[in-house]
């Protein structure tokens, strides 16, 4: 699926080791089949609730809090762009999650220029 596979290479470029990509493949696998997800032309297709139910909620937020904890909260601009790159749509969504997430001054990546530099 193209999704996880710009996961795994947006984490790849960013360096992160093995047992931390398994992790966030496993949110993503997880997010996808418990909404029935099959492929990724699929999720874009999707109106635009259920997409950023899919990808924001269950998929980005998680993946970034869980990256931030294992220390490497530089791979969220490399996860965010890269799945920016996939869709149009999502890339606005995401856009818009990363405004709110950091003019509310609620994620301490924020304040890191390397972890935000996506808006």
């Amino acid at each position: 699926m193209q999704l996880i596979e710009a996961v795994r290479t947006s984490l790849r470029a960013a360096k992160v080791p093995g047992q931390v990509a398994a992790k966030a493949i496993a949110i993503v696998e997880e997010a996808l089949e418990t909404y029935g997800v099959k492929n990724t032309k699929e999720m874009y297709e999707l109106p635009d609730w259920n997409l950023w139910l899919i990808l924001v909620k269950s998929i980005v937020s998680p993946l970034t809090k869980m990256l931030r904890r294992e220390g490497y909260c530089h791979a969220n601009s490399y996860l965010i762009g890269g799945l920016m790159a996939l869709d149009e749509r999502a890339a606005s969504m995401l856009r818009e999650w990363v405004r709110a997430k950091c003019g509310a001054g609620s994620d301490p990546c924020c304040k890191n220029p390397k972890c935000c530099n996506i808006l």
